[in-house]
C-alpha cells in the first residue's frame, strides 16, 4: 500500500471516532407577532408579503385540521347538521386563506394593523383578514410559528430595535383573544379568557362573525384598561351613564359619570353598539376592579351584527 494511501486511510478512521458537535440551536425571537408586524410596517413592501403569506399559510393548515377534527367528531358521535354545516364552513376558510396567500407576490400590496388587544389584523390586496385560530390555548404556539417562520426567511434582528433572546417554553401571550367552539346542541360560540361568550345561532357569515367577535372583545379590554387608569387617578365612574360618543373626527369619547368626565379612545366597534355596551356592564365592572365575571350573551346574532353605514 502506498503511504499517502495509508495515511489517508488513517486519517479518515481518526475523523470517524472523533464525537460530532451538536450545532448550536438558534434562538427563537422573542417577538409577539404585534410587535413583529409593526417593526416592518413602514419597511420595504416584500417583508409584509413574506409575513402575510406565511400568516395565512398557518391559518389554513390550523383551520383545515378543525374541520378534520370536525369529520372526526361525525365518524364517531354521527353525523349531525349543526356539525357537518360547522365542518363545511372551516374548511371553506381554510381553502379561502390558503388560496389568498398563494396570490400574494412581493409586489401584493399589504398593510398590517394591530388591534386593541394585540391582534395582527392584514389588509391583502384590499381584503382584511384578523391572524387568529379557534383555539385559544394554542394562539400564543400559533402566533411563534408563524414569527419563527418568517424570520428564518429575514435576519429580523436587523428589523427590530429589540435584542433577540430565547423565550422561556409555557410562557403566556401578553394579549386578550377569541376561542370558538361548536356542539350539537348548540350553534358556535365566541368566548374570551376572562368571562365573555357570545352565542350564535347558525355558522352563517362565520368570517364576519369571527372577525367583529374580535374586534369587540379587544376593545372591551381595551375600555377596561384605560377606565383602570382613570380610576387609580381619581375618576369616578358612573355605570349607569356609561356612554360612548363618536365625534367628527378622532377617536371616540367615553362619558364616565354625569359631570361629562371624558375618555379618549379608540372603540369604534362598540361605538356603534350601544345596546351591547349596556349588557356588558356588569362584566365591565368586575373586570375593572379585578373580579372574574362570567357574561353569557344569548342573542350575539343580532348584538354583533354588520353595524349599518
Amino acid at each position: 500500500m502506498r503511504t499517502d494511501t495509508f495515511f489517508a486511510l488513517l486519517l479518515m478512521g481518526a475523523l470517524s471516532l472523533c464525537p460530532v458537535m451538536p450545532r448550536a440551536q438558534e434562538k427563537i425571537p422573542d417577538y409577539l407577532l404585534g410587535e413583529l408586524a409593526g417593526g416592518i410596517a413602514d419597511g420595504p413592501a416584500p417583508l409584509r408579503a413574506d409575513l402575510a403569506r406565511i400568516a395565512l399559510t398557518e391559518m389554513a393548515a390550523e383551520y383545515a385540521r378543525d374541520a378534520e377534527r370536525a369529520r372526526q367528531e361525525m365518524q364517531r358521535q354521527g353525523t349531525t347538521a349543526k356539525l357537518a354545516r360547522w365542518s363545511g364552513e372551516v374548511q371553506k376558510l381554510a381553502d379561502d386563506y390558503a388560496g389568498l396567500a398563494e396570490t400574494i407576490t412581493q409586489a401584493t400590496p399589504v398593510e398590517t394593523g394591530t388591534g386593541p388587544e394585540g391582534s395582527l389584523f392584514l389588509r391583502v390586496a384590499g381584503q382584511m383578514v384578523v391572524v387568529s385560530i379557534p383555539r385559544l390555548n394554542e394562539q400564543a404556539a400559533f402566533e411563534r410559528q408563524i414569527v419563527t417562520r418568517f424570520c428564518s426567511l429575514n435576519r429580523c434582528a436587523d428589523l427590530m430595535d429589540v435584542p433577540v433572546q430565547a423565550t422561556p417554553a409555557g410562557r403566556p401571550a401578553a394579549r386578550a383573544t377569541t376561542l370558538w367552539s361548536f356542539s350539537q346542541d348548540a350553534g358556535p360560540v365566541c368566548s374570551s379568557s376572562d368571562g365573555l361568550e357570545f352565542m350564535f345561532r347558525s355558522t352563517d357569515d362565520l368570517g364576519q362573525k369571527r372577525e367583529t367577535c374580535a374586534r369587540v372583545v379587544g376593545e372591551l379590554n381595551a375600555l377596561a384598561t384605560a377606565m383602570e387608569t382613570e380610576i387609580a387617578a381619581g375618576a369616578r365612574v358612573d355605570w349607569q351613564r356609561l356612554e360612548i360618543h363618536t365625534p367628527a373626527d378622532g377617536d371616540e369619547l367615553v362619558i364616565l359619570n354625569a359631570t361629562g368626565h371624558p375618555l379618549r379612545l379608540s372603540l369604534p366597534a362598540l361605538a356603534t353598539r350601544p345596546e351591547l355596551l349596556q349588557l356588558v356592564r356588569p362584566w365591565l365592572a368586575a373586570k375593572v376592579h379585578g373580579t372574574r365575571y362570567t357574561l353569557v350573551v344569548t342573542h350575539a346574532e343580532q348584538l354583533l351584527a354588520p353595524a349599518r353605514p
